[in-house]
């Protein structure tokens, strides 16, 4: 642990007294406009960046991995599907279009992950992870993603990385659009959107229907899954449907001035499987999203020296879990939850010469009522009173050196109702705080190569469920500590002619960090053990001709147990995770069509803490072709079928639920 921990610290102490000679060596350097190099494609956009309000890739002194819409606006897909392929990022899903899905990377749960939209945190405070498949990604403009240090101006950053999402905007040109979609299992996609603009004022709408039934075949082991169902079943009680609309209107006060808001409902009903895929499971999971945000963005005071933004969000999530006959998680349930959100985030930004210094304060409040209609118990009431700060100080060169220093402090009020195993409930109150902080340097070596070096220490505070709540397949613990993560990482990006290279080597210890346990049934209950996470990336694209591109990456890890509180779990892997995983695409274009063709291979995981249960490798192979014709008026055509999973490989996902085999999809986009 310490020699690598040395040398991060040995990297930013040589690159930070290099900086300061460099720039005490020629003061008329600090005279010349900011030169940033590129880290990914940005999308242009037509107003200017405000520094308060607008997370942008070539400020961090850490690698991001950006995704554009093109790469999934004709896809039949959701943000779980689009983020698969990046590097370092993995998937756990339980099987099918609209599975539920969580996010890892380098090692982290789904609740070490913050996931943003528009500023707004989405991750839930019942069970501190967001479901990425709630998300189709029709109304997003671009995804980025930040596996080591988090955009410095955020209050709230989980050890574990963050992914931000950007809502379409004012780029958006006057259209409307029709999709539509139709594949394997049942699955089904339509979609319409129309956008426009009148002077100073431009709006967006979406609304949009995905559907699966799910109903795959897979080979049946009779030890694990269903023992009557022979040697092929075919998945049970996984069907989809879902419904979702969004609206976006923004206004021009002023040039240096906006005013903008976004609404958004989602509603889906789906079945909940059972590893054992009983014929009479009938479980059901319903829930319901609406979020609401009005932001005003302002640059006009102090000759535009000062940045600043204001969000005010409320969202209402409403679930209803109904499993009677008890076959998924422990015992029976009608369980109904109701989630009220309000948050108020300000932020300001001073920008002096090269230097920006930025002050974040978001109080947020939550509401959460939960009632068992099977039990004669009162309702479970929870409240979390929660408020984030952040402050950070950002400086960039006028050639190479870019540099950022962060400070944040967690407030927590927390006044709940823990679930009892006879299922009732006690009232508990809670306060305690945290804090976090994070350094980061970047410098240019020379015009193509660029170094970084970055170290941190972020907290995560337990979910509600995971302290207090019993609710299907997991069961609370009320003497969870916060997880506390120190993240370490240096590397290297290496731009070519036609693409790029990039290697990162990162190292995140935790202590103490949370797992979540199963058992045989796949019940899990959470714990606090220590853990240690080391590994390294590479992502390299490039093209070979104007019409042939490579693209690949690979992630190496090694993560084990150090914790002296569970003595059969010392020295084993952290479960759930694979420690190898790469992937290659190759992608050919002409004038109207294009076709890509990727591999993904996945190896070395335990689906235990004790690491009992190995999962096999995981290996499939990808292939879309598309077809796009641009009519007159501006019109446009695109048509593209894409088959997954092509050697029809079978294998176990997340918590051994089985993976879908081989599927085709086919789309269809109509622009006017």
């Amino acid at each position: 642990m310490m020699p690598f921990r040395g040398l991060v610290f040995i990297a930013i102490g040589l690159l930070g007294s290099g900086a300061v000679a460099a720039e005490s060596t020629t003061p008329a350097a600090k005279k010349a406009p900011v030169q940033e190099k590129t880290l990914a494609p940005v999308q242009v956009i037509v107003r200017p960046l405000n520094a308060a309000a607008d997370i942008d890739p070539q400020d961090s002194t850490s690698p991001v991995r950006v995704i554009e819409r093109d790469t999934f606006e004709h896809r039949v897909t959701t943000l779980a599907d689009t983020l698969g392929d990046q590097t370092g990022v993995q998937i756990r899903q339980s099987g099918g279009l609209g599975s539920t899905a969580t996010v890892s990377m380098r090692g982290s749960s789904g609740k070490q992950v913050q996931v943003f939209l528009d500023g707004m945190l989405l991750n839930d405070p019942l069970y501190g992870s967001v479901d990425l498949s709630l998300f189709s990604l029709h109304d997003v403009s671009r995804i980025q993603i930040y596996p080591g240090n988090p955009p410095a101006r955020i209050a709230q950053a989980g050890p574990g990385g963050v992914i931000m999402m950007e809502s379409l905007g004012t780029e958006t040109r006057p259209q409307t659009r029709l999709n539509l979609g139709a594949g394997s299992f049942g699955t089904q996609r339509q979609g319409l959107f129309n956008s426009g603009a009148h002077g100073r004022l431009h709006y967006w709408l979406s609304a949009n229907r995905q559907a699966a039934d799910n109903d795959f075949r897979y080979p049946n082991h009779s030890d694990w899954y269903n023992p009557t169902d022979g040697r092929q079943t075919r998945r049970r009680n996984a069907d989809t449907e879902q419904y979702d609309a969004s609206a976006s209107m923004g206004y021009e006060l002023s040039p240096a001035r906006q005013l903008s808001a976004l609404v958004q409902t989602t509603t889906r009903e789906q079945g909940v499987p059972s590893i054992q895929n009983w014929p009479s499971n009938r479980a059901r999971l319903k829930t319901r999203t609406h979020r609401a945000q009005i932001h005003l963005r302002d640059m006009s005071s102090f000759a535009g020296r000062l940045h600043r933004s204001h969000r005010l969000s409320v969202a209402h999530l409403e679930e209803r879990y109904h499993d009677r006959a008890g076959l998924v998680g422990l015992g029976r349930y009608d369980t109904g939850t109701d989630t009220a959100q309000l948050s108020f985030s300000n932020t300001a930004s001073w920008i002096h010469q090269h230097h920006v210094m930025t002050g974040t304060l978001e109080l947020s409040y939550y509401d959460q009522q939960q009632r068992n209609r099977l039990s004669h118990q009162r309702a479970v009431q929870r409240e979390r009173w929660l408020l984030a700060s952040a402050l950070s100080h950002e400086w960039a060169s006028s050639t190479r050196w870019r540099t950022q220093a962060v400070l944040r402090r967690t407030d927590l009020i927390d006044e709940a109702d823990e679930a009892l195993p006879d299922g009732s409930a006690a009232g508990t109150r809670q306060h305690d705080s945290f804090s976090g902080w994070q350094l980061g340097l970047r410098y240019q070596l020379f015009t193509p190569l660029e170094l970084y070096a970055n170290v941190s220490r972020q907290v995560r505070i337990p979910s509600l469920l995971e302290q207090f709540g019993q609710q299907g397949l997991f069961v609370g613990n009320r003497n969870l500590r916060a997880e506390q993560a120190f993240n370490t990482e240096i590397g290297a990006r290496l731009a070519l002619a036609g693409g790029y290279l990039e290697a990162t080597a990162f190292r995140r210890d935790l202590d103490p960090a949370i797992i979540t346990v199963f058992d045989a049934r796949g019940v899990g209950r959470h714990v606090n053990v220590a853990a240690e996470f080391e590994g390294a990336e590479l992502a390299v694209h490039y093209a070979l001709t104007p019409r042939w591109s490579l693209a690949g990456n690979a992630t190496w890890q090694h993560s084990e147990n150090v914790s002296r509180t569970i003595y059969t779990y010392i020295g084993k892997q952290v479960p759930g995770i694979y420690h190898r995983t790469a992937m290659l695409r190759s992608a050919w274009h002409g004038q109207h069509w294009q076709f890509d063709l990727s591999w993904h291979i996945d190896d070395e995981m335990f689906y235990d803490a004790a690491n009992i249960l190995p999962a096999e490798p995981r290996r499939t192979a990808d292939a879309t072709l598309s077809w796009t014709h641009s009519w007159q008026l501006g019109h446009e055509t695109r048509l593209a079928i894409s088959v997954r999973n092509l050697a029809d490989h079978h294998y176990q996902d997340f918590n051994r639920f089985p993976g879908t085999g081989r599927a085709w999809f086919l789309t269809l986009q109509h622009t006017l």
